[in-house]
């Protein structure tokens, strides 16, 4: 490359750059569309009106939540795949249709580590399985004697298929070598109204939802997934308390843009979150729904869904989790 070349080779990057830098400066210009993977009512759903109404109060301009429900996620993460990586389509969902849907779904028409754009982990809770007033049984190890005592009889609903529910129970069922079958549903609340009416004994879902029904004993909290118990349920054990050592399985909730989304504009919104996260009104909130605010950055995130793709081989190896 010679001198001219060399200059103005520079003289197209600062243009590239400062039109890169322009772009940032003038979004969002016009309102967002806030992509819900899930029905409206559902954490997962609660979590992307969160993010919506922070971004609007920072940025100025409405962030509009557009449900796009069905396929356990599939239908909106094929939504965003689709869209331009203007700035203005984000998803915010649970991890299935950004991290699971890869390897639970047998013709996904979208790859969530190639047509996603990172941005940040929101928060994070464990699952929680609970029982219904009727069922056979109210604590772990009363449903893995009954399981292995009525085999193929016991259904744990999940928010649908690939959900961090669908897994944890798939790792239990691994665990034990007991038999249960998946029962997805199409969001949280079909799921909690059928637990609620004994048409199903058990679920593991997010727990927010599940929370005051436990509380006004309408159903039980059987177990806890992660480490740690629920502060606003202190008396129900995790599972590693009731005997499976070392169980440990936290579901998470973020944010993506489209491939190829200006990194101005990720940071912009990932600073956005992290300074709603670490407000008290902001953990208090989220405290209150049975979550913790996680906000890591985007490669962190890259990270995540990674880790979260390879923890679910194996029980599709096993043929625990069916790809469908």
């Amino acid at each position: 490359m010679n001198r001219r070349e060399f200059i103005v080779f520079g003289g197209t990057a600062a243009v590239l750059a400062s039109s890169k830098i322009a772009l940032a400066d003038k979004w969002p210009s016009k309102s967002v569309m806030v992509i819900s993977a899930y029905p409206p009512g559902g954490t997962s759903d609660i979590v992307a009106r969160l993010v919506a109404d922070l971004l609007t109060a920072k940025f100025g301009q409405q962030f509009v939540i557009a449900n796009v429900a069905g396929a356990a996620g599939a239908l909106a993460g094929g939504k965003l795949a689709r869209s331009a990586p203007d700035g203005y389509t984000i998803l915010v969902s649970g991890s299935a249709p950004i991290a699971a849907n890869k390897v639970v779904q047998a013709n996904l028409a979208y790859d969530p580590q190639v047509d996603f754009t990172p941005i940040t982990v929101v928060a994070e809770s464990p699952a929680l399985l609970t029982a219904s007033s009727n069922a056979p049984a109210k604590s772990l190890q009363e449903l893995i004697s009954y399981a292995k005592a009525n085999p193929g009889k016991v259904n744990i609903g999940n928010p649908g298929a690939g959900t961090k529910g669908h897994i944890c129970a798939a790792i239990i069922s691994l665990q034990t070598g007991v038999e249960i079958n998946h029962i997805p549903y199409k969001g949280s609340p079909p799921l909690l109204a059928d637990l609620l009416g004994g048409h199903i004994d058990f679920a593991i879902d997010a727990p927010s939802n599940y929370l005051p029904h436990i509380k006004g004993g309408k159903i039980h909290g059987v177990a806890v997934t992660s480490a740690k118990r629920i502060g606003e349920i202190p008396e129900v054990q995790t599972v590693a308390e009731q005997g499976l050592d070392g169980y440990n399985q936290a579901l998470w909730f973020g944010a993506v843009g489209p491939k190829g989304m200006s990194p101005e504009i990720v940071t912009a919104i990932h600073q956005a979150i992290k300074e709603w996260s670490d407000t008290p009104a902001a953990k208090e909130k989220l405290t209150s729904l049975g979550l913790t605010p996680v906000v890591n950055s985007p490669e962190e995130m890259r990270g995540s869904i990674e880790r979260e793709i390879e923890s679910i081989r194996p029980l599709v190896e096993a043929g625990l989790v069916q790809p469908s």
